[in-house]
């Protein structure tokens, strides 16, 4: 949308995904799981922009790397055999969490940006130095933060930018006490961090949504759009965050691209301070369909963090009273922003229409203009024959009748279009690590590809050694012993 103002962070923040796969609460979301993971990094692999980082980690008796730092973009297969990895975790026996085996894996985490950092001197293109980690288990919140504060209490956090704990609500009983039985608000409760928590069901439609959002989320990235009404003797501003519910469907994989990674990336305006003005009002009823183009956003009034209290009131207010004014009185606005693309040449206007809804919030269309427009003749209705009329009643009666549409219920099969042809690499081997000593080539067999890493060594150089092992199909490689092994 060219009439936005976008407060973005430059910096791409690596993520790090932590899951507990103790039993047995595993057993209990794995499929799901690992189904609405793989759809939402079918889209990421596409969607996602250059430098965007995502390491993946296990926590059961130990902590274990199954994803290094790595780029999304246009490394499927890779994260195809991450997935691969965790679908092939057992899901019977017993087993439990290790005290502190959470926290060794955020300090694990840590010291790969810290590495990445190191790395970043002699040019890898990420330029950052904070990360993200998201913890995902079927236990309760205030149990996980409680032991990530036994863990972390004398650990630098000073790289953690953020710390969630999200709860996959199911129906098995995980340390002993029911899902669903009452938590305590963990937000009451002193952290050594600040520590940020949400739950969701287990079911694929909720786990996909979460990773969607949580994956296709720009870090520090908003919208904000001021709208501008006249007003007597002054005017009336509105600020609104703008939200965007759809995909871009050009950003998506086609079968003419050679790869992904080649496609453009979709990059807002930075930093351009625009406003809409609204120049009049429609009548709800008088915009044809078919001068309607482009994505639609939705507005809410903001919650700019950089206004006072009093400010985010009085604005809030003015935009539910603006709702119910158009709604009641059935219309929508006509407005406009002025776009540049060159300082020398004359501006441009964008003109856009804003609707009211059921809800509180605005839907925001780009809408054509003359200049746009391509006439064409009228199609006057024709007298309908009794026949033609019968049978296309006939037809209608065939189908099933839903007062509404969910999009929800209709699927295009573009996840499966999109793992088929995003896995014909045209560079096999080429996709590796952003960390040195992580990089893993796809092997040309057809035997089972691991993408299982060790824990870093500068975290647990304890638990780890390196010794040769000589496959009969290759030259000597080294692999990794555990302490029990030896």
């Amino acid at each position: 949308m060219a009439a936005s103002h976008v407060r973005e962070s430059r910096c791409t923040y690596p993520r790090v995904l932590l899951l507990d796969v103790c039993l047995p609460g595993w057993s209990a979301v794995r499929t799901e799981l690992c189904e609405a993971l793989g759809n939402s990094f079918t889209l990421s692999a596409v969607t996602a922009r250059p430098g965007e980082l995502l390491s993946i980690y296990t926590v059961r008796e130990r902590h274990q790397c199954l994803l290094p730092l790595l780029e999304v973009r246009g490394n499927l297969v890779r994260l195809q055999r991450c997935l691969s990895e965790l679908r092939s975790l057992p899901v019977e026996g017993l087993g439990s969490v290790r005290s502190r085996t959470l926290s060794l894996a955020i300090l694990d985490a840590l010291q790969q940006n810290k590495q990445l950092m190191q790395h970043n001197s002699s040019g890898t293109g990420v330029q950052s130095c904070f990360v993200e980690v998201t913890v995902m288990s079927t236990r309760l919140g205030h149990e996980i933060a409680f032991e990530l504060d036994d863990g972390l209490q004398e650990a630098d956090l000073t790289t953690l930018r953020r710390l969630l704990v999200h709860h996959i609500s199911c129906d098995v009983e995980d340390t002993g006490s029911p899902i669903t039985s009452p938590e305590p608000d963990p937000d009451q409760c002193s952290h050594v961090c600040h520590i940020e928590f949400s739950s969701t069901s287990g079911d694929v439609l909720s786990l996909e949504s979460f990773f969607k959002s949580w994956l296709l989320r720009r870090n520090g990235e908003r919208e904000e759009v001021h709208l501008i009404l006249p007003e007597e003797g002054s005017e009336l501003r509105v600020i609104c965050d703008v939200h965007r519910p759809l995909l871009d469907p050009g950003l998506l994989f086609t079968p003419g691209d050679q790869t992904c990674a080649t496609r453009p990336v979709h990059t807002p305006n930075v930093g351009v301070a625009q406003s809409l003005r609204v120049i009049r009002a429609l009548s709800s009823q008088g915009v044809c369909g078919s001068m309607l183009y482009g994505l639609p956003s939705i507005l809410t009034p903001t919650a700019c963090w950089e206004l006072d209290w009093d400010q985010l009131e009085a604005n809030q207010e003015n935009f539910h009273a603006l709702c119910h004014c158009l709604q009641s009185q059935e219309l929508c606005l006509l407005a406009c922003s002025t776009v540049r693309s060159f300082s020398w040449a004359p501006p441009v206007l964008s003109h856009v229409i804003i609707s009211p809804s059921d809800s509180t919030a605005l839907l925001l269309r780009p809408v054509a203009v003359r200049e746009m427009v391509l006439l064409m003749p009228l199609t006057l209705s024709h007298q309908v024959t009794d026949k033609a009329l019968h049978r296309a009643q006939d037809a209608l009666r065939c189908l099933a009748v839903d007062s509404v549409y969910n999009p929800l219920q209709v699927t295009c099969n573009l996840y499966r279009h999109l793992q088929v042809t995003l896995s014909r690499s045209p560079v096999p081997g080429r996709h590796t690590s952003i960390l040195p000593g992580h990089s893993r080539q796809v092997p040309s067999g057809r035997g089972k590809a691991r993408a299982t890493i060790a824990p870093l060594p500068l975290v647990t150089p304890i638990l780890r050694k390196r010794s040769p092992v000589t496959d009969d199909s290759g030259p000597s490689k080294m692999r990794f012993l555990r302490c029990d092994e030896e």
